[in-house]
């Protein structure tokens, strides 16, 4: 079903050629996993271990740094079931690879996480696996590993937290040989610990920990000299009631926490926070509004500095503390622009003589190249997108407007090539709290531009990266001031007569499908078709998910607020106003969404006899990150909007 040739595909768009002039890019340089992911040098600097898509199967490789065009699979996974998350070097000869895969428990979805140690030659590959005692779905859930630190000092062992029984199913410690499996108790868990922060000779000597109250949100942070050492309460905090305090190392020397934090700037910016004297020191800021996304962090021996930080205006800004670091930025910056890629370095191995460079901009694809230091030598490696390498893409143009009361509101526009007042596509990003749209490359975006539609984002109140108020004032304003953020947009647009506002369709991701089925009820005549992709539609039973995994202070903050019913900002109870034809996409192991979401306002639209389809997923997840689904809803998006758009 849709799953036409592409003879097909381009006699069906040639029957628009006065509104829509179609690149021809096959809908398969699209539709594709990104061909590599995480590439990562080993500690000597020798081999490449980095994720390979082809088709339905995704394989971990190892490639030669002095001769990466030799790749050779190691192991590897097919279908849509399982999924391989993460790759990690253990030691210069062995690889770690995270797997998930996908149980039910009651009637939420959870994915269960799996440590395979792997020889770089593909030979003895085994699970690291602790026995406990698993009575259900849920202990399996509970017990699965997560990959905590590497030990330098230490290449045969690392360290993963499991949610040990013993301690109340919180984070406990372990240290796991890698070479015979064995699992050692390395930290018990007294303190309701749910994070750890390590260093490389394995010192655990900051914890992140929470209570038991569902009325409160508090967070304690804990320090302690050395692994001998009692562990000290450094900071309490409750969210919501005070500034953020998001902790990035303790600083041993100067008896203090490096953290981000939104206090007095109105933004997030990076402070040092002396726990003696209960005072802050600022350490940097963004330009302007913006927040700072995060540190930059470098190792020298088994100390960790906190040497620079990451914000984003439109592309990710890197700002370096030292010259010779910020020296090396400017010269990646500046070499690459001239090909019009925004690059950074990605990895490098421990002698930082051999790096891994990323480049990318709003219409080219990632290109990964490999930096040798001491042959001053940069080449070309592998693309994640090869086929739309020498594709002329459609440029991402940033925007700003004001929505309805005044405020100043941001996101991008991209217009096809060569089309004159072409339909438009609202593309509302998820979240909703604390995402945004960036003016990167984006195959959805690209997807649509390279088929004669105009896209428009917005980053709508709520969003993340602009400073407090712009993200608090989409506190409590679901189905409210962030929707008509949207119409707002659409309204801006209209005015400046570029693109064919009465052709248009919302297509939107998880709080993005929330806000095209709630246009699909608020504003019915807006839209010539609605696809909601993980969205959604019963905010009552949404609630009860986010309170069974703990959110209750979410719930009251950001969501709910005081004066909201949340029937009155379900769209599954407005299926009656409903004109739009609505495409639903959902996955069965969707764990931030229940794909019941839309299954539901599949029914209900049904009963009201609306124009619906439905497509489900067996072992989909939120973000449509498998080879097989995402080739499949693309194809199906593609369709459905160009049936509706005329």
């Amino acid at each position: 079903m849709f799953k036409y040739s592409l003879i097909f595909i381009t006699f069906f768009l040639t029957l628009y050629t006065s509104a829509i002039q179609a690149k021809k890019i096959p809908l398969s340089s699209f539709n594709q996993m990104p061909m590599v992911q995480q590439p990562s040098i080993s500690p000597d600097g020798k081999n490449i271990a980095v994720i390979i898509n082809r088709d339905d199967e995704t394989q971990v490789a190892i490639s030669p740094f002095n001769n990466p065009s030799q790749v050779v699979p190691v192991v590897g996974l097919s279908g849509e079931k399982y999924r391989i998350e993460s790759i990690n070097w253990a030691n210069n000869e062995r690889v770690l690879v995270t797997v998930t895969q996908p149980i039910k428990y009651l009637f939420y979805r959870l994915r269960t996480t799996h440590i395979y140690s792997v020889k770089i030659d593909g030979s003895n590959t085994f699970e690291l696996s602790k026995k406990q005692r698993v009575k259900d779905n849920l202990d399996a859930y509970r017990s699965s590993p997560h990959l905590l630190s590497i030990l330098e000092q230490d290449p045969n062992h690392i360290l993963v937290t499991v949610r040990d029984w013993r301690d109340n199913y919180y984070s406990s410690v372990f240290k796991v040989n890698i070479v015979d499996g064995t699992f050692t108790k390395y930290l018990p868990n007294g303190l309701k610990i749910n994070s750890w922060q390590v260093n490389k000779s394995g010192e655990i000597l900051m914890a992140m920990g929470t209570d038991d109250n569902e009325k409160t949100d508090f967070s304690y942070i804990y320090i302690r000299k050395n692994n001998e050492s009692d562990w000290e309460l450094a900071k309490k905090r409750e969210a919501y009631k005070e500034a953020t305090f998001s902790p990035v190392l303790y600083e041993q020397d100067t008896n203090s926490i490096v953290v981000i934090s939104n206090r007095e700037l109105n933004k997030n910016a990076l402070w040092r926070y002396h726990i003696s004297t209960e005072e802050f020191e600022l350490l940097g800021e963004a330009p302007g509004n913006y927040d700072i996304d995060g540190s930059i962090s470098k190792f020298s021996g088994d100390k960790r500095n906190v040497v620079g930080f990451t914000y984003t205006d439109n592309f990710v800004q890197r700002v370096y503390f030292d010259e010779k670091n910020e020296a090396l930025n400017q010269q990646i910056t500046s070499i690459f622009s001239k090909q019009g890629l925004k690059a950074y370095l990605y990895d490098w191995d421990k002698a930082a003589n051999k790096y891994i460079i990323y480049g990318v901009s709003d219409d080219k694809p990632g290109q990964f190249f490999l930096f040798d230091r001491e042959k001053k030598k940069i080449s070309k490696w592998f693309g994640q997108y090869p086929s739309l390498s020498k594709e002329k893409l459609s440029p991402v143009k940033p925007i700003e407007f004001k929505a309805q009361d005044g405020m100043t509101l941001y996101g991008y526009l991209t217009m096809p090539e060569g089309v004159e007042n072409p339909p438009l596509i609202l593309h509302p990003h998820g979240g909703p709290y604390g995402v945004r749209d960036t003016q990167y490359f984006d195959p959805f975006v690209q997807l649509f531009a390279s088929r004669g539609y105009a896209v428009l984002q917005v980053n709508y109140r709520g969003s993340g990266g602009f400073g407090n108020e712009y993200l608090a004032s989409g506190y409590s304003q679901w189905g409210k001031k962030m929707q008509s953020d949207l119409v707002d947009a659409m309204n801006w647009i209209k005015a400046k007569d570029i693109v064919d506002t009465k052709n248009s369709c919302i297509v939107g991701a998880s709080y993005g499908g929330y806000a095209a089925l709630t246009a699909g009820y608020q504003t019915p005549d807006l839209f010539n078709c609605i696809v909601s992709i993980a969205g959604i539609s019963d905010m009552d039973d949404q609630v009860v998910q986010w309170k069974y995994f703990g959110y209750q202070s979410y719930i009251d903050n950001a969501v709910n607020g005081e004066e909201n019913d949340l029937d009155l900002i379900s769209p599954v109870h407005y299926a009656d106003k409903f004109k739009a034809p609505v495409l639903l996409i959902h996955g069965k192991v969707d764990m931030s969404v229940n794909y019941r979401q839309s299954e539901g306002m599949f029914k209900a639209l049904k009963k009201a006899k609306k124009d619906v389809e439905f497509k489900l997923f067996d072992y989909g997840t939120h973000y449509l990150n498998d080879a097989t689904n995402r080739k499949e809803a693309m194809g199906l998006m593609i369709e459905f909007i160009d049936e509706h758009i005329n």
